[in-house]
């Protein structure tokens, strides 16, 4: 092959795209990866800025060493799971808010959160009975679907099969305010406790899935959150090595420019450096498109972008985080913080359904509202980062890139600067620490 052709090119290096590719790479297959930042791993990225190493947003996993967890699977088959170290976070979160007059702590495992949780709320046990057996049979129809079987193995387990996934099928169509309000009926403060961490999902109960919580934050609670030691680009950098190791590469600071198409499909990329020269051309029959689609339609030439997007004009965008890295001079205990991830959920917050005016919030000049925010202190366990002042704490909550694009310059400076000068004027409306 010659050095510009590929079995399949990964547009943007995410942990979906370096995942797809180390997996197809594993395979036999000699893949590209284009990222136009400076580092590989999007989310998973760990950066140093002066005297503190930065973890960019990726907090926490659950735990891949348990045998239900299906990332753990896709870790061992890549062979890197065990050059990784998962360090255990603790209890999963702590909830502040005027819901909770002590703060409400929810911690791993299925037998503790529940104990937990019907301790606060003891007019919700048989709720919280049937919300985890919900979350457990989730679980295993979910591992059953994942895990590889023969023939022999579904023709004798057939007849326990529709049993497994029949808890799938039925809560299909159903969204988590669905299954909330049935449990719970009115009583916010039993969801709240259980959803505090929404907005790392979405940021509208209404609509996101059930199932799609269930799987992600079932993970959690039964196996544990570890976050990666040393930082989430270590599992990025593993990815990357995969892809290396099989005869691929991976290129930073390298945009996609153009999609190239032959007869409708397509065959390749253009690529340039970040200032748009050096354009480069890489083929291949596979392409990854790890961005979002209006993104990769620009790619595209003109007359192909309406049909690509089709599928998608229906659908709402996502929302994202913004993400605060703060270095401080003294342990974030001393300032009253007692957990890896505490959440905060401010006064106006009524009901669950009020997170999906949170990301809004950033739209406008600061206000007396202040959003949903996950406040992560990196020195509550053995994190491999800043083991010494500088310590580093996240600030996390919802936004939307529509709050932020098409603004020139000043504009965007000065947005910043007014919500700076907001936070240093008035007093946040936010729980006490």
């Amino acid at each position: 092959m010659s050095s510009n052709t590929y079995d399949a090119i990964v547009i943007g290096s995410g942990l979906g795209g370096l995942t797809a590719g180390a997996l197809y790479a594993r395979a036999g297959h000699r893949v590209l990866i284009l990222e136009r930042n400076a580092y590989f791993g999007g989310a998973a990225t760990t950066y140093q800025h002066g005297a503190l190493t930065v973890e960019a947003s990726l907090h926490e996993v659950s735990d891949p060493n348990d045998p239900r967890d299906s990332k753990g699977r896709i870790l061992k088959a890549l062979g890197i799971i065990d050059d990784l170290e998962f360090e255990p976070v603790g209890d999963f979160q702590q909830v502040r808010g005027k819901y909770f007059e002590q703060p409400f702590t929810l911690p791993h495992g299925f037998d503790k959160a529940q104990e937990a949780l019907t301790s606060r709320f003891p007019d919700h046990r048989d709720a919280f009975r049937r919300l985890f057996e919900k979350l457990k049979t989730v679980q295993e129809g979910v591992a059953m679907i994942g895990e590889q079987h023969d023939s022999w193995w579904w023709f004798t387990h057939a007849p326990i099969v529709p049993l497994k996934l029949w808890p799938l099928l039925r809560d299909m169509r159903l969204s988590l305010t669905d299954v909330f309000d049935e449990l719970f009926g009115d009583d916010e403060a039993p969801k709240i406790a259980l959803a505090a961490n929404l907005n790392y999902y979405a940021d509208d109960p209404d609509t996101l899935w059930w199932l799609y919580y269930a799987i992600a934050q079932g993970d959690f609670l039964s196996s544990g959150g570890t976050f990666i030691k040393g930082g989430s680009g270590r599992l990025s950098a593993q990815l990357v090595g995969v892809i290396e190791e099989e005869g691929g590469a991976a290129k930073s600071r390298r945009t996609v420019s153009e999609i190239l198409l032959d007869a409708g499909a397509a065959v390749g990329v253009a690529h340039t450096a970040s200032d748009g020269s050096d354009r480069r051309e890489a083929f291949a029959p596979v392409l990854f498109g790890n961005a979002a689609p209006p993104v990769l339609a620009q790619a595209l030439p003109a007359d192909a972008r309406e049909k690509f997007l089709k599928p998608y004009e229906d659908r709402r965008p996502s929302t994202s985080l913004f993400s605060i890295s703060l270095g401080i001079g003294k342990r974030p205990s001393e300032l009253g913080f007692t957990h890896y991830s505490t959440l905060l959920i401010p006064d106006w917050i009524d009901k669950l359904s009020d997170y999906s005016r949170s990301a809004a919030l950033l739209a406008k000049p600061p206000g007396e509202n202040m959003p949903v925010m996950a406040v992560v202190d990196y020195s509550a366990v053995d994190s491999g980062l800043n083991r010494e002042a500088p310590f580093l704490i996240s600030v996390v909550g919802a936004d939307r890139v529509a709050n932020w694009e098409k603004l020139d310059k000043e504009t965007y400076n000065n947005k910043r600067g007014m919500a700076r000068r907001h936070h240093q004027r008035d007093r946040p409306n936010i729980p006490r620490l």
